[in-house]
């Protein structure tokens, strides 16, 4: 039996909007079209997407546009999509509510792969063609299973669905077993709802390879478990991860073969640059208005350096002490100012990282005393936070403030709808709150109390 090749992507987050839309959202219909491009070329013999095709369940036409003309060119030639939504992709956890991912089903242009639960567990059923669903489809030897994302439950239901896959494996030419999830381990997102090594180890029994998703950061685990980054930069920040290939991998299955995985190559796919700078704002502290100009123009000359390009994205992040009394720090104006001088795409300035520096009577660029802003704001809140104690979390104060204060930085710097809501799904205590909710009720309640908090 021949080797059966997969191109395997995930987070490609069509319809994101970054810095108020400065930067375009077509970005990411290119990472998805040469991912496309490249599936083609290396004729591979099918496409996984594992999770996070949009960045919103609510997408504007242009961006069912971009999905459509990115797949078609596959459908015309014959090779198959096999796709799992991610939390990004609908309303809910549950995935009753009928979704764009859905609809690219509908029309032919991918195969949604989804495992519904009941009070019983998890209901796993082959693919109906007529129908166009199902949990899993025997393709070329492999079989593919799409578990998608399962939340604050991931653990508890990926351990049910495992329980079935290993009773796969006893069937004498079962084939070999790949499995779509879109989960991040805990060891590397640090968030509730997501894999331990452990976790990771018992799929293994029952799984040949893991298409992982919903991280951003490139992982490969043991060679076997694989989440290729996301393939453009859906934060800025993201860029850290330059450097190593990140956007999609190579699978490659002999079914026939005792150790059915053959090959697992994470490879890069081409982003928009995006420079990252750190600037000490300290020797200008204790300086006059003009302070800012020469911080401006200090930055200028710095990003020159390092190749600054009219296509390029900046992410300036501000530290050191500023003496707030001596120099306007307007961070709006001053990425304005870079944007233009440069001139580049987009400017984003990160400003929490600043201390405040002494008065006039003291050396200049004293902090030795001084708060940063960040710990000066966040005290408040968390004196607020112990005055006003929530029902039932009295003793989560110090979460609870950083939740705050961090959507409180996300509104100075004007983070999406949907970059908050996410923020809040993936925060610890949330996940924790549903997981105990999740181990204490019956499956279908909790599916319902999932979805009118969503």
């Amino acid at each position: 039996m021949p080797t059966v090749k997969f191109i395997h992507c995930s987070d490609i987050h069509l319809g994101r909007q970054r810095l108020g839309g400065k930067l375009p959202d077509t970005d990411f219909a290119q990472a998805l079209h040469f991912i496309v491009r490249y599936t083609l070329e290396q004729r591979a013999d099918a496409l996984l997407i594992a999770g996070d095709l949009y960045d919103s369940p609510s997408i504007q036409p242009p961006v069912l546009q971009q999905a459509t003309a990115c797949l078609a060119p596959l459908k015309e030639a014959g090779i198959p999509v096999f796709a799992i939504e991610g939390n990004h992709d609908r309303a809910t956890v549950t995935g009753e509510s009928h979704t764009w991912v859905k609809y690219l089903n509908d029309i032919g242009l991918l195969h949604l792969l989804s495992i519904p639960f009941t009070s019983q567990g998890p209901v796993i059923t082959p693919w109906d063609d007529q129908r166009r669903q199902g949990s899993y489809i025997d393709f070329k030897g492999v079989r593919i299973v799409g578990a998608g994302y399962l939340g604050a439950g991931t653990v508890k239901r990926a351990r049910l669905i495992a329980e079935t896959l290993t009773g796969w494996r006893q069937d004498a030419g079962a084939g070999a077993l790949i499995m779509l999830l879109h989960a991040g381990p805990d060891y590397i997102v640090q968030e509730g709802g997501g894999f331990s090594r452990e976790n990771l180890e018992f799929l293994h029994e029952c799984v040949d390879y893991l298409a992982l998703g919903h991280i951003h950061k490139p992982m490969n685990h043991g060679g076997w478990a694989v989440n290729p980054g996301s393939p453009e930069h859906v934060r800025l920040e993201e860029c850290r991860y330059d450097g190593q290939p990140r956007g999609m991998a190579v699978v490659e299955i002999d079914p026939s073969h005792t150790s059915p995985l053959r090959r697992a190559e994470i490879i890069e796919v081409p982003k928009r640059k995006v420079l990252s700078l750190r600037y000490d704002c300290s020797p200008h502290s204790n300086k006059t208005r003009r302070a800012m100009d020469a911080i401006q123009t200090d930055i200028v000359r710095t990003l020159r350096t390092l190749g600054a390009a009219p296509e390029d994205a900046v992410r300036l992040e501000l530290t050191g002490a500023v003496n707030l009394g001596r120099i306007r720090l307007d961070t709006e104006a001053l990425a304005v100012y870079l944007q233009e001088s440069l001139p580049v795409k987009a400017v984003e300035v990160i400003s929490g990282g600043l201390q405040l520096a002494a008065g006039e009577g003291s050396p200049a660029g004293t902090v030795h005393a001084a708060p940063s802003r960040e710990d000066l704001e966040l005290s408040a809140i968390h004196e607020v936070v112990l005055q006003n104690p929530l029902p039932g979390l009295e003793q989560q104060a110090d979460l609870l403030a950083r939740l705050f204060y961090r959507f409180k930085e996300d509104v100075r710097n004007r983070a999406s709808a949907q970059e908050i809501r996410e923020r809040l799904q993936a925060h610890p205590l949330v996940e924790q709150l549903l997981a105990e909710v999740l181990e204490e009720t019956p499956e279908r309640s909790v599916a319902v109390a999932k979805d009118g908090d969503a």
